[in-house]
């Protein structure tokens, strides 16, 4: 099978056709979507070399959490227990509701870039994707997968469900590399400095002023983007013939279909997908300031945000799922750096890493239950698409 024969999301199904019937399966048995694209994640590479990734990604996670964090910081975990023990329960049930208010604010970035989804519908596909990615060492993949699966499954086709995933993306990685800026420049008018978030924020700003170039010079003109799909085209090539692989073509093509599909989406959606997106990270870099709270540290809220906007850069290390162990480190190290007390840092950090990562994952299970059970949501192939065009 050559790799135009492969699902967008590059899983070894036979063709788009095959995974639009393995989307369309009813009742609980409709699990087996998850099941299906998960192992075929895990074939994409040999099984020697995702058990190596595997035990490479748990071996760094216990050394982590085992070695490193116990002497780095000093701490014991049963100090940390026992912050997290004595936290206020009505302040710990409140935080549990403003975490679903998170969600519930991503949720419309998926409703805005993906014209007809219901928001349960954004909340059930971004807990499903999310839970498949974080139990997969180097498997976002099988996440984008997941949102292919129910997507379909629910009437919309595969351009508009790859033009959302994209144009999703696009904005989560402009707010991920701008928001260190931001905080940044708000730390340097406080008198506060971090190098660590200084070299990032640098980096962000390169990376940010970069691809809003490529952006504008993409939908400036259809002769601007056909030079740069050509020059793509060019470069890929390139590389897949050091890759010892086949040309290919057609990509010019393919980016100009793009333009003319993101640029209607981009035009009607900007503000709104803009909006939701400023809410989610503000939301969840508040939800950062009330872990903090919750266990007694008293840092300002311009630190907590640095720590945030940190973490968000770790998270994305692929090394293990989420970045887990390289976020803890990295965000406790700041918040300590800022004058909390280690144990108090730790607490705080885990704490809110247990909200955006760990119950992510049975609640990605029960998104799965929803979407095979909820028979009232499904649809014919592409039958959103024609409707919504």
């Amino acid at each position: 099978m050559t790799d135009e024969d492969r699902a967008p999301f590059g899983e070894s199904f036979e063709d788009v056709e095959g995974l639009e019937h393995l989307a369309e399966q009813e009742g609980l048995d409709g699990l087996r979507v998850a099941a299906e694209l998960l192992e075929d994640e895990l074939k994409a590479k040999s099984p020697l070399r995702r058990f190596l990734e595997f035990a490479f990604s748990i071996g760094i996670t216990i050394l982590i959490f085992v070695r490193l964090i116990p002497q780095f910081f000093d701490v014991e975990y049963r100090n940390m227990w026992s912050l997290l023990a004595d936290i206020d329960r009505p302040m710990l049930a409140f935080m549990f509701v403003f975490w679903f208010f998170t969600m519930w604010c991503y949720a419309g970035v998926l409703t805005s870039s993906l014209p007809g989804l219901h928001r349960m519908q954004g909340v059930v596909v971004n807990f499903s994707g999310s839970a498949l990615a974080n139990i997969v060492p180097f498997g976002g993949a099988a996440g984008v997968g997941g949102t292919y699966a129910q997507c379909l499954s629910w009437g919309f086709d595969v351009p508009a469900i790859t033009l959302s995933i994209i144009v999703s993306g696009v904005w989560n990685v402009f707010a991920k590399l701008g928001m260190p800026i931001i905080v940044l420049a708000l730390l340097f008018a406080m008198g506060h400095s971090s190098q660590g978030l200084g070299a990032a924020a640098v980096i962000g700003f390169a990376v940010v002023v970069g691809a809003v170039v490529v952006f504008a010079l993409l939908f400036r003109s259809e002769a601007l983007a056909q030079s740069i799909g050509g020059a793509a085209e060019r470069f890929v090539n390139a590389m897949r013939r050091l890759a010892r692989r086949a040309p290919r073509e057609g990509m010019a093509a393919k980016i100009l279909e793009f333009r003319g599909r993101t640029i209607g989406l981009v035009r009607q959606r900007w503000r709104p997908i803009t909006i939701w997106m400023v809410l989610y990270k503000v939301s969840q870099a508040l939800l950062q300031l009330m872990c903090a709270r919750a266990v007694g540290i008293e840092v300002g809220w311009i630190e907590i945000f640095a720590v945030y906007t940190f973490g968000e850069l770790l998270s994305t290390i692929p090394v293990t799922p989420s970045g887990v162990g390289f976020v803890e480190v990295g965000a406790t190290g700041l918040l300590v750096s800022f004058g909390a007390s280690n144990d108090a840092a730790l607490a705080a950090v885990l704490l809110y890493r247990a909200f955006t990562y760990l119950f992510e994952i049975p609640l990605g299970a029960a998104g799965w239950l929803t979407w095979a059970t909820k028979h009232s949501w499904r649809r014919p192939p592409n039958s959103v698409a024609r409707l919504t065009a």
